[in-house]
């Protein structure tokens, strides 16, 4: 290779690289757990659904609902559920694409229900959620 071919090279190279568009990192577990319990707190239904994809798949209760306009129709309704009492939340357990927490949530004049959730990542969303509590049976979440 010659000086100028050389330098006419990698300066292509260069600017190919410094003008290719730059793609964002796949979220890790945690940074998708982080803005969904952000999304939760400030009951954003659309952010909140952000982190879910078309195929994903949430089971409460034994009710499946599959997609993000499902997915959303379920929190719009438990957003309403635990929008009066009380919501307790244990340290999560993060194990690589895994989220698993245990919950108590204590509705007004109510006695406290508990409750649990697991989560599977993948490629940065919730691929599948399950959701399990006795508090669905007299606050249920309708399809």
């Amino acid at each position: 290779m010659t000086a100028s071919f050389k330098t006419i090279f990698f300066s292509v190279l260069a600017a190919l690289t410094l003008s290719a568009p730059a793609r964002a990192a796949t979220p890790s577990t945690q940074e998708v757990w982080q803005h969904h319990i952000k999304a939760w707190d400030a009951k954003d239904v659309a952010a909140i659904t952000s982190d879910y994809t078309d195929s994903s798949v949430l089971i409460l209760n034994n009710q499946v609902f599959r997609g993000k306009a499902a997915i959303a129709h379920v929190f719009s309704q438990l957003f309403q559920i635990f929008g009066t009492g009380q919501n307790q939340l244990d340290q999560p357990v993060i194990d690589g694409r895994i989220i698993y927490l245990n919950w108590r949530y204590t509705p007004k004049n109510e006695n406290a229900f508990f409750g649990s959730d697991t989560f599977v990542v993948e490629k940065g969303k919730i691929q599948i959620q399950t959701i399990a509590s006795e508090l669905y049976v007299s606050h249920p979440v309708k399809p």
